[in-house]
């Protein structure tokens, strides 16, 4: 069993960013990046039956107990590829491995990609790229994103009258999950003030990306990737339906995909201890 160790946060370049510390000195280095409004307690089910492991599960910006970034920043996926390298770096951490969920798990395999010599293993949950957009969209691509940049710069959280009426309200909505699993996300996730109980993520993650990467950009960062990797699938996924979004793990050499029964955040859910085992076995055979 690998232990919680406490928290960290790390200045990276300014930007304070916070992440949970399990395992043990010494022991296979692994960073582990949550989905999009999640926070570093998605993997609280998961990383305690892992061994001889020592896990960074980071806070995103924007997300938990992470600072948001300035209000001349936006939130490309792209950008916290130099972030988590500086962590890996503060860290002493020459090479490491990476653990990534839904758009944790997008942003594992462009720093895979980017810095194939640094990466030694890659788990990829539910997610392994992004959604390839069109050349043609690219200009109304960038006009949607500064629409909603400036839309969500100024919006407020959604308030609820309790703590429970939040995590009901993240069970039920956009790629729900089961209570107890946003009640694990909530306890790191939730604040609450003079208005009531809300989510603290920065509203701004709701703004469309200003740039998409093509199929071809996509191909680059997936041919390039070069540790072993774990693709880690749920049967009853909105990504494991989609083909065009499956057929590009074609292109990872050494990689193993396996599909477990679930919906997208299964690693914690009732497959937990299977999504463990999974990746235990794979970090031991790689």
């Amino acid at each position: 069993m690998v232990e919680f160790i406490g928290e960290r946060v790390f200045n990276v370049r300014g930007l304070i960013l916070a992440a949970k510390e399990w395992g043990a000195l010494g022991s296979k280095p692994v960073i582990a990046l949550h989905g999009w409004l999640d926070n570093a307690a998605s993997f609280d089910l998961l990383l305690p039956s892992l061994k001889d492991t020592h896990v960074l599960a980071i806070d995103s910006a924007g997300h938990g107990q992470s600072a948001f970034r300035s209000s001349d920043a936006g939130y490309e996926l792209w950008q916290e590829i130099p972030e988590v390298i500086e962590i890996a770096d503060q860290m002493g951490w020459a090479d490491f491995a990476l653990i990534g969920h839904s758009r944790g798990a997008v942003i594992a395999g462009l720093i895979a990609g980017t810095f194939p010599k640094r990466i030694n293993g890659l788990v990829m949950i539910d997610a392994h790229m992004p959604v390839p957009a069109s050349v043609h969209n690219s200009a109304k691509q960038m006009a949607k994103s500064i629409r909603d940049d400036k839309r969500f710069a100024t919006a407020s959280p959604s308030y609820f009258n309790s703590f429970e009426d939040a995590v009901e309200a993240r069970a039920k909505g956009f790629l729900s999950l089961d209570r107890d699993a946003a009640e694990i996300l909530a306890r790191r996730g939730v604040r609450e003030d003079d208005k009531g109980f809300y989510w603290h993520n920065d509203q701004r993650l709701k703004s469309a990306a200003s740039i998409k990467f093509t199929k071809e950009h996509i191909n680059s960062f997936l041919k390039a990737i070069s540790a072993p990797s774990l693709l880690i699938y749920a049967q009853n996924s909105l990504f494991t339906q989609n083909s065009e979004h499956t057929q590009f793990s074609s292109l990872m050499d050494s990689k193993t995909v396996v599909t477990f029964p679930g919906t997208h955040h299964l690693h914690m859910e009732r497959q937990a201890s299977e999504v463990a085992l999974a990746v235990q076995k794979f970090f031991t055979s790689s």
